[in-house]
């Protein structure tokens, strides 16, 4: 089983301090701020729903 995990520990990652400027992806950058209401909304109310869902079966057991 000792096998497995040795070819893990020979593997050595080099980080290199030097980073390169990247380039934005403006598709991202240019969504209208109502978008991102509409989905925060969204996810709000899935986040409460699936509370609620918990809560239920809680009340059940």
């Amino acid at each position: 089983m000792t096998d497995l995990f040795e070819e893990d520990e020979e593997e050595i990652i080099e980080v290199v301090d030097d980073f390169e400027e990247v380039d934005v992806d403006t598709e991202f950058t240019e969504i209208p701020a109502n978008g991102l209401d509409a989905r925060r909304r969204l996810e709000n109310m899935l986040e409460e729903k699936r509370l609620r869902d918990e809560l239920d079966d809680f009340v059940d057991y």
